[in-house]
């Protein structure tokens, strides 16, 4: 079984689809399932090395983010398709992705599965100006996605986001994994991390990792850690990632006066770092109720780091309050008085965060179980279908 995986964002870009790309990549290969290409957008001066094929399309960065566009449609590309035997397309994007998708099932007569992340309409809206440009990139996105041979929503909100947007076909939840091992990171990371933030020995750490934008809710954090400050409730926040906010959001935490407690670390993309900060601190501090199903949910848990997410959001799926997460109203009162009870009892945080590490944490090796059943059950039924033959329409005689 052979898959090319089409994808707008690939690493070094930092966001949940490209590493959720990159996590199905290596586990097909490391799996043994087959074959394995990804196909995505060529980066300046970036250089891949991994153990699958990369074909990268020419491409432009957009004037926001990371993200890039570009015209991958190649009489090369499907020669090199066709030559590694190919059995699906598995896309993760509606725009660029899912149109070179069409493009090639249109040459090649093979099935799609598109995989459905993130909520459009921000995105979308920060992109482009005007309402009537922004719905009709919407329903450009739809008409691509409604053309896959089976949709997967990695979360039960995922879908349920796309029913509210229009979406009337079916889908199945395939829960993404993580590629994170079980278990603290190097401790020599951690302590390099107490010493260079200095970190006192027993105050608690709490901490965000994502894209810095206002729509995850960070406002909310920053307020809420006033708060606590005002009540002399001692902690350290640390935020790991970059985005266009992040000037912004530190100006906040400086009109706040929570410079001195807040540490803004900026991009990672060093894996073990990143480890490194999950397992030094005591609760993952995620209020976004834009994400559907983020990955970083269970890379804390693989470092035994409970998430605080707020209810009823897409976050809290896999979370059980008080058992293997804990859930917060959406405003910074809530957060506070969340926050301050949690830290403050510290053995049920710890059973909390045993329980995140034995029942949130998903490796990818076993995530992509469920993805071959259906990889293979798409094939199948693709290829059936191709092998009825049609109805002949008789022509009147009259």
């Amino acid at each position: 079984m052979n898959i090319a995986i089409i994808t707008d964002t690939f690493p070094p870009m930092v966001d949940g689809v490209s590493r959720c790309v990159l996590g199905y990549a290596n586990a097909l290969h490391e799996r043994g399932y087959g074959n394995c290409i990804v196909i995505a957008p060529r980066i300046p001066k970036v250089k891949h090395d991994y153990p699958f094929p990369i074909y990268s399309f020419r491409s432009i960065g957009l004037p926001y983010g990371e993200f890039r566009a570009g015209t991958p449609f190649s009489p090369k590309l499907i020669k090199k398709l066709k030559a590694m035997g190919i059995d699906l397309l598995h896309v993760h994007s509606p725009f660029i992705s899912m149109s070179i998708a069409r493009h090639l099932r249109y040459f090649m007569d093979l099935p799609i599965v598109f995989s459905q992340h993130t909520k459009w309409d921000y995105d979308i809206a920060r992109a482009l100006r005007g309402k009537i440009l922004q719905k009709g990139l919407e329903r450009f996105a739809y008409s691509n996605l409604s053309a896959a041979n089976e949709l997967w929503a990695v979360s039960k909100g995922t879908g349920e986001y796309l029913i509210s947007r229009g979406y009337k076909g079916s889908y199945i939840v395939m829960p993404n994994g993580t590629d994170f091992p079980k278990g603290d990171a190097d401790p020599l990371l951690m302590k390099q991390i107490s010493d260079r933030l200095s970190l006192p020995d027993g105050v608690p750490v709490l901490l965000f990792v994502g894209r810095m934008m206002w729509y995850k809710n960070i406002g909310l954090i920053i307020e809420a850690l006033e708060i606590l400050s005002k009540r002399s409730f001692d902690f350290r926040m640390i935020f790991v990632g970059g985005g266009d906010d992040l000037p912004d959001v530190k100006k906040m935490a400086a009109y706040k006066k929570l410079s001195h407690i807040i540490h803004f670390i900026g991009k990672v993309h060093n894996r073990e770092e990143l480890r490194a900060y999950y397992s030094r601190s005591d609760l993952f501090v995620f209020p976004s109720i834009y994400d559907n199903a983020p990955l970083v949910i269970r890379e804390a848990a693989a470092c035994a780091c409970p998430a605080l997410v707020v209810r009823n959001s897409s976050s809290a799926e896999i979370l059980k309050d008080g058992f293997s997460g804990f859930f917060t109203d959406d405003n910074p009162q809530s957060i506070a008085d969340a926050l301050q009870t949690i830290l403050s009892d510290r053995t049920t945080l710890k059973k909390v965060a045993a329980n995140a590490a034995e029942h949130v944490y998903l490796p990818w090796d076993k995530a992509i179980e469920k993805s071959i059943i259906r990889y293979k059950e798409v094939i199948k039924t693709y290829n059936n279908n191709k092998k009825k033959p049609r109805k002949r329409i008789k022509k009147r005689t009259d």
